[in-house]
């Protein structure tokens, strides 16, 4: 299953400014953007930048380009960054093997 991780700025897209000085209910609005009812994705952890008013989504099951769209500008994100679990990175090395090594025709 995806992850990603969601970096996007506490103050500055209309929907999350109102969340400013709210952690808890910033944490409630992500959740509410991020898991829709009847779909995979779910949010896992919010955590907060301790220098800057950034805040970071990390997000299990989000992988629908679409939904990700529609996310990232309901929050403002300015990048999302796609990650493997170990189980899927062995998969990948697995898929990378077989697709340098000699195949049929």
């Amino acid at each position: 299953m995806p992850v990603g991780w969601m970096r996007f700025p506490t103050g500055t897209a209309p929907e999350v400014e109102q969340f400013r000085d709210d952690p808890q209910g910033l944490e409630a609005f992500v959740r509410n953007v991020v898991e829709v009812e009847g779909e995979p994705q779910r949010l896992e952890a919010l955590y907060f930048d301790v220098g800057r008013e950034v805040a970071y989504a990390l997000v299990s099951g989000l992988d629908d380009f679409v939904a990700i769209r529609a996310a990232r500008r309901i929050l403002g994100a300015e990048a999302f960054t796609k990650l493997l679990r170990v189980e899927d990175a062995v998969r990948a090395v697995e898929r990378e093997r077989f697709l340098r090594g000699p195949r049929s025709q």
